[in-house]
């Protein structure tokens, strides 16, 4: 029997609209607030429940023609729900009153405070951050995305600062010679969690798209770093409104640049927030930081559509909001940039990074029930980013782009401004395709865990495949999937098949054939030894893409993890067919043999992984060089980073020298490659002592580049001495900002000998994350998942042992905590079997 949700308040009151004004106190960080919503009321009732947290309600009553009658209030704290009792029945429609007053906080949630430094002092801006249950934290509301109502903000302020929010300013009504009353144009029809409020100094630069103005908003010292940015949202927005069909319905687009913020950034419609370095970049910004504010931008401009102008009717359907700006923000950047290989590197950033997360037990199918905040916050992960954004790519390979690029248009007019679910898409697709199997085709995908495994025989003219769900632990499972499955042959051809049923014969006289043939799918493949040879020939003969390389190794490398193969198997794969190896197949390799080289340090197998790593990057070494070359490709300067950091961590002397001497470089003030100066700190961090470690510290309090102070936080995680680990933790919560305190015991995660140290040091201040980081600013379980890459029994079980106590746990971290002891289980198989 399936719980009932306590979140979800009934379909008897319906919300229409919001008229809410704040009134902000910078001295005291407190706001006083006043609400009005009209809703309609369909039995007559004499309880109303909203969403309430930390406000404080000063008085609430409902008006109707002839009527107004005062509510008793009720809160509940555990619930987040107010409850509003009338002295007799209301019934039709009517005119909730609130008034309330709240606190700005720290935590980067609800209506909160950020700091930043200003010609040497300390100031401060409010912004906020409502998905996906803390709308409620600013006003009382009907804070679920099915109660969609239009808006009417003002906002009360200090005459010299700027008010933000969805709409444009309709009217600057003066108060007094200090205060002014800011009023916005009313807002379509949205769900409360994407409300923006903003109120601070902020600078814009500006330009338009159609009649749609569009302003890169920041600090006073940043504005001159938003000019990137500009240039991609123009031309993001008209990407969209062609491939859509649809034009972005708003008279302006704000992209606002905010010191402290918990996400990467945040769709609001009209007012889409980021993380400084999620945004803001000048020419001497490293490739991978400006391709990710590329995405980043594009991935919110998708939620314009995807999310805001249609948004699931309950969380569990998260997915439509994330997989399609997941999928479609590389689409978007790949229709503008195409010379940046975006396509190949979806395969390494989405479809890699999902078939990773989705090969343990402790999963969740795309489509997954949730009830708190808690739970919904734990689902914003790789499953409803990457493996929806992976199975959206499976499908739109399956019908035909057409048909799927027509069914999208005609799901977002049938259902705009209103709420739709998964059923509600596939119809869509299936009318375009004109045909009826994709409901059928991809309900197992979204409603199952895990993925399959399809094993490939060759007997005589016949190619023999079989399915189950693949598990790095083993485990046998029922589940079956229809798979789309495109082949490709040593004469040249290609061809589909569906897999129906747990098995199938491939009838064709082809040497090989390769399954998955350019990877759209989303699943893994074994072959016969026989068969796996004469790919890896075709490898090396150019017969094979670098992209189905990829394929065929990210699969051979899960398979080992697993114990299919024994590890010198996939390294006599990587040495026999690879160290030519173009992108992404390169990439994937360094990225696999790095983390075998932190996963068998003082192991029995060390030695050889060091060997084929140094092997491998030796010869990489050679196509890309240290320095990057006119029109060099994008991909190419990604790999260098990774090679030259891989030949570090595997001891290699000359170019840890060579780090030195670019680090000295660095210290003279002479430049250097921005896309290498982050490799070049952690290869000085990793040789490095504490005069060293005190510079970096030093260098942090005064940066003000967002890439800059990520990089010197990178580095001062990477020190080999246990005592200067020590400092970079207590560094990470005294002086680091709030949003990237995470950051450091990330990178002491990857500083092998280091887990027990970052573990005992995770317990001693857990009470004080829970304080800090609320449900909604998905930060809590960073600190958990540090403890993934460990290998320690011993650790395992202390982990397990202090999550059962009922005070250490929170809903969303549940799920990650019983990942992280999963991935330990698998390291230490892993290094028991070799």
């Amino acid at each position: 029997m399936q719980k009932k949700s306590y979140q979800t308040l009934g379909a008897n009151i319906l919300p229409s609209h919001y008229d809410l004004l704040f009134e902000p106190d910078f001295k005291t960080f407190t706001f006083k607030g006043t609400a009005y919503i009209v809703v309609s009321i369909k039995e007559p009732t004499r309880i109303i429940k909203l969403h309430a947290k930390e406000l404080i309600i000063k008085s609430a009553g409902i008006r109707q023609t002839d009527l107004h009658l005062p509510a008793k209030t009720n809160y509940n704290v555990k619930k987040e729900e107010l409850t509003l009792t009338f002295p007799q029945a209301v019934y039709g429609t009517a005119q909730i009153h609130l008034q309330f007053t709240g606190t700005h906080n720290e935590g980067m949630y609800g209506f909160y405070r950020s700091s930043y430094q200003h010609k040497g002092k300390t100031k401060y801006l409010l912004t906020s951050q409502f998905e996906p249950a803390n709308a409620r934290a600013a006003f009382p509301c009907f804070d679920e995305p099915a109660f969609k109502a239009t808006f009417d903000v003002s906002l009360i302020v200090d005459r010299r600062l700027s008010a933000l929010s969805n709409m444009p300013i309709k009217k600057e009504s003066k108060l007094s010679s200090q205060r002014k009353q800011v009023s916005f144009y009313t807002s379509p029809r949205m769900s409360t969690y994407l409300l923006y409020l903003g109120l601070g100094n902020f600078k814009s630069i500006q330009t338009e798209h159609r009649n749609v103005l569009i302003r890169v908003c920041t600090v006073p010292e940043k504005i001159n770093l938003g000019h990137l940015a500009l240039d991609y949202t123009q031309r993001f927005l008209a990407f969209f409104e062609t491939y859509f069909r649809i034009n972005y319905p708003l008279p302006k687009l704000d992209i606002i640049a905010i010191p402290d913020f918990a996400a990467g950034a945040m769709e609001n419609w009209g007012a889409i927030t980021f993380r400084e370095i999620a945004l803001l970049g000048n020419e001497k910004t490293s490739v991978a930081v400006k391709q990710n504010i590329a995405i980043t931008v594009a991935h919110e401009l998708a939620h314009q559509w995807f999310g805001n102008l249609v948004t699931m009717q309950w969380w569990d359907d998260l997915w439509l909001n994330e997989s399609f700006a997941t999928f479609m923000s590389y689409k978007a950047v790949n229709a503008v940039f195409p010379e940046w290989d975006l396509p190949l590197q979806y395969f390494e950033d989405t479809i890699a990074d999902a078939l990773s997360a989705d090969e343990i037990e402790a999963t969740h199918p795309i489509n997954v029930h949730v009830d708190t905040p808690g739970e919904i916050d734990e689902i914003f992960d790789n499953i409803s980013y990457d493996k929806g954004g992976s199975v959206l790519h499976m499908l739109e390979d399956a019908v035909g782009e057409n048909a799927f690029r027509s069914g999208l248009t005609a799901y977002l007019r049938k259902h705009a401004y209103h709420n739709a679910t998964k059923l509600d898409l596939w119809k869509a697709i299936q009318a375009a395709k004109k045909e009826k199997f994709v409901s059928t085709m991809v309900h197992g995908w979204i409603t199952q865990s895990g993925y399959p495994l399809v094993n490939v025989q060759k007997k005589r003219k016949n190619y023999h495949l079989s399915q189950q769900r693949f598990s790095l632990l083993g485990k046998k499972h029922a589940e079956k999937w229809i798979i789309p499955i495109r082949y490709g042959t040593d004469d040249h051809r290609a061809g589909t098949v569906i897999l129906r049923r747990r098995k199938a014969i491939l009838r064709s006289s082809a040497n090989w054939l390769k399954i998955n043939f350019c990877q759209p799918g989303f699943y893994r493949v074994k072959y016969d030894p026989a068969l796996l040879t004469q790919l890896g020939t075709a490898l090396v003969q150019s017969k094979l893409s670098s992209l189905d390389g990829a394929g065929i190794e990210n699969d051979l490398f899960s398979l080992m993890f697993s114990g299919h193969y024994p590890l010198v198997d996939y390294l006599e794969f990587i040495e026999r067919y690879c160290l030519a190896a173009e992108y992404p197949l390169n990439s994937s390799i360094s990225g696999h043999l790095g983390w075998l080289l932190r996963l068998t340090k003082e192991s029995s197998s060390e030695l050889i992984v060091k060997e084929a790593s140094l092997l491998f990057h030796l010869e990489q070494l050679k196509k890309v060089g240290w320095e990057r070359q006119r029109n060099e490709k994008n991909t190419a300067t990604l790999l260098r980073s990774m090679v030259i950091s891989n030949l570090g961590l595997a001891g290699h002397q000359p170019t840890l020298d060579r780090g030195k001497q670019l680090f000295r470089q660095i210290r003279r003030g002479k430049a250097v490659d921005p896309n290498l100066k982050s490799t070049i700190y952690v290869l000085a961090a990793r040789q490095g002592d504490e005069q060293m470690f005190s510079y970096f510290a030093q260098r942090y309090k005064k940066e003000t580049l967002p890439e800059e102070s990520r990089r010197l936080l990178r580095a001062l995680g990477m020190f080999p001495s246990p005592a200067l680990v020590h400092r970079a933790l207590a560094y990470s919560l005294s002086t680091v900002r709030l949003q990237d305190s995470f950051i450091i015991p990330f990178v002491i995660s990857l500083n092998p000998g280091m887990d027990e140290l970052l573990w005992s040091w995770t317990k001693k201040h857990w009470p004080q994350f829970m304080k800090k980081f609320a449900s909604g600013t998905h930060m809590l379980a960073s600190f958990v998942k540090t403890m993934s890459s460990s290998s320690e029994k011993a650790l395992g079980d202390d982990i397990a042992r202090f999550f059962a106590q009922k005070k250490n746990q929170r809903d969303d971290v549940r799920l990650v905590v019983q990942q992280v002891l999963e991935h330990i289980e698998i390291n230490q198989r892993f290094v028991g079997r070799n």
